[in-house]
């Protein structure tokens, strides 16, 4: 019995020696590579634009100003063909409104045609639209408009900014200078800067008697019919909060109060380039809304910036 045991013990001993002379014979696993974060089989070539591509797109640009663009792989971003919804309908309103204040005209939209989208600091939307004219027979007209739905900077929750308003050339390369796109923050009076002024009741309760009273105008019944633009701000205002608004729609202007720096007649105050506008307004599904939208402008024409805040009740 014990010869068995001794035996046994002696093949356990020379299998375990046999497996260390193995393991320190054999060579090394190899180093587990740690993995830094880049990829090494990264090809740069693959995040390039084919040079026919984009030669074709840089000169679609120049002749349109990005207005008719075809889509094309952008590596590193660019304008492309984004689709039309209900939501660039306020924006396509907007920029025809700013060109009837500069040119004096009363040209009515009809329908959204076609819509490019640049992302910078948020997102600029080039739009081509159809309007008609009512002074010369209902005559339509393609007009196009660049927004800038632009980055906030004074606790509002919209921001708007036209950078081109313009019927559509008919001669290719025949757009503006693109260097008066670009909106000019410091030629807009002070006035009208920094943060957005508190609901009227809370910023001021004699704004109407007090004795800042001749900034102020309410505005009335007939005027809210002969500028139905006012309108218009209410959707935008809206929008700022409900995405959706077609679902809200028509809305009912209720109340308008328009606040200017100058001691103009009241009549004027609608038409000043800057304006603060408080109105109330109730949409179709019953709820009842109040804005403050602040309309500045650079002196350039077709710029126009809405800064806008909407809350929800009476």
């Amino acid at each position: 019995m014990y010869d068995v045991m001794l035996d046994e013990a002696k093949l356990c001993l020379d299998e375990h020696e046999r497996k260390v002379v193995e393991s320190s014979s054999s060579p090394p696993p190899p180093p587990v590579k740690e993995d830094s974060g880049y990829d090494y089989e990264y090809d740069s070539a693959e995040d390039e634009m084919d040079p026919v591509e984009e030669a074709k797109y840089h000169q679609q640009v120049r002749d349109s100003d990005g207005f008719d663009v075809d889509f094309c792989y952008h590596p590193f971003g660019g304008i492309m063909p984004c689709g039309c919804n209900d939501s660039d309908i306020p924006l396509a309103k907007l920029g025809l409104h700013c060109y009837n204040i500069d040119k004096g005209t009363n040209l009515q939209f009809r329908s959204v045609e076609k819509v490019n989208a640049e992302a910078i600091s948020f997102v600029n939307y080039y739009i081509t639209l159809e309007a008609v004219d009512p002074n010369n027979n209902n005559s339509p007209v393609t007009f196009q408009t660049c927004v800038w739905d632009s980055a906030t900077e004074n606790k509002e929750r919209l921001r708007l900014i036209t950078k081109q308003c313009r019927i559509k050339p008919q001669v290719p390369a025949a757009g503006s200078k693109r260097s008066l796109w670009l909106w000019n923050p410091d030629a807009v009076d002070k006035f009208y800067t920094g943060r957005m002024p508190n609901w009227l009741q809370d910023d001021d309760d004699d704004a109407l008697t007090g004795p800042n009273k001749l900034q102020f105008h309410e505005v009335k019944d007939s005027e809210l019919q002969d500028n139905e633009w006012l309108n218009l701000y209410a959707e935008i205002a809206l929008f700022s909060e409900r995405p959706d608004m077609e679902t809200y729609l028509p809305l009912e202007v209720k109340n308008v109060v328009v606040r200017t720096k100058e001691d103009v007649e009241p009549s004027m105050k609608l038409k000043s380039s800057n304006a603060i506008f408080y109105m109330t307004f109730k949409t179709h599904r019953g709820s009842e809304w109040k804005a403050i939208i602040r309309q500045t402008r650079d002196g350039i024409q077709g710029h126009m910036c809405l800064e806008v805040t909407c809350m929800l009740g009476k």
